[in-house]
């Protein structure tokens, strides 16, 4: 990831993006991105340029000491060293803006792992239950992330990530179930409490792309069509679904608007040991770096 001699005492010297004033994280983090490797850059080119829709860095120089994985959720793991937080971070600086929902955490960053209580839920601590396929941020009335960002803290070998490209998708559903799920027929579920929902498609024309916004758990089709259609597209995202696993120290990056995923099922333990991703969100649109977005209902 970073040139042969950079320095790896940089990296450990992150500050923390736990606080309201991450100014010193946002300068820090422009010293690390001048150490990537050529090979870096041109990876992190070929996403922006949609020519590949998701990239996996492993084996990442993080040395930072671990605490336990918690087991009741947290807005943050207390850690002494943010040097996983600095590689996000930097990487984020070649593909747009770092932003997080208010309704996700306080911070740019929010980690996911398997609460207790929560094993069978619909939501990103579940472990016990399938995540679902779904686009970040697909149902928010004003801002959906261009990329996501996935850094393995710890690894379970059983909790695998499932990503469609989704030109592939089109490339397998018939003409007249893609024309469907481009018109306004599917209610997508924007808050749980107070329950709101906003009526749009769930394929969109974007330029010269076409891109996706959705969520199988909460996106309805409000006619027979619609719900006809909405069944051939996660049954086409069974077949076609492809296997990337994490490691400890990798780094996912996500195409977000032109792919989709999920999660298979796993037991947790609640040992300390249990699977923990950080996740940050980036997107192209013209925003503060660092933007914690609130949702207005």
């Amino acid at each position: 990831m970073f040139n042969r001699n950079f320095n790896t005492n940089l990296l450990a010297a992150t500050p923390s993006p736990y606080c309201t004033d991450i100014s010193n994280y946002l300068l820090h983090i422009q010293l690390l991105n001048q150490g990537f490797s050529c090979e870096t850059k041109n990876a992190l080119q070929q996403l922006k340029d949609d020519r590949i829709k998701y990239y996996q860095f492993k084996d990442i120089p993080v040395s930072e000491e671990i605490p336990p994985t918690a087991t009741n959720y947290i807005s943050e793991i207390p850690k002494k060293t943010f040097q996983s937080e600095g590689v996000i971070g930097a990487v984020s600086l070649e593909l747009g803006q770092l932003f997080n929902y208010r309704e996700t955490s306080e911070f740019i960053f929010y980690d996911i792992y398997p609460t207790k209580g929560y094993e069978h839920s619909r939501s990103f601590v579940n472990s016990k239950k399938m995540l679902a396929f779904h686009s970040d941020g697909s149902a928010h009335p004003e801002l959906c992330p261009d990329y996501v960002l996935l850094y393995c803290v710890r690894s379970d070998k059983k909790a695998v990530n499932l990503f469609v490209d989704l030109d592939a998708l089109l490339e397998h559903l018939p003409d007249r179930i893609v024309d469907v799920l481009m018109q306004p027929l599917f209610k997508h579920m924007v808050s749980e409490s107070p329950e709101y929902f906003e009526v749009k498609p769930i394929l969109f024309k974007e330029g010269h792309h076409i891109t996706i916004k959705y969520d199988e758990e909460n996106t309805f089709g409000v006619n027979t069509e619609a719900i006809s259609s909405q069944k051939c597209l996660n049954e086409m995202l069974q077949k076609i679904a492809v296997v990337i696993t994490n490691s400890s120290r990798s780094l996912l990056i996500l195409n977000n608007k032109r792919s989709l995923h999920a999660r298979t099922s796993f037991n947790p333990k609640y040992d300390g040991n249990d699977r923990w991703i950080k996740c940050a969100f980036v997107t192209t649109n013209d925003i503060e770096t660092g933007s914690i977005v609130s949702l207005s209902l």
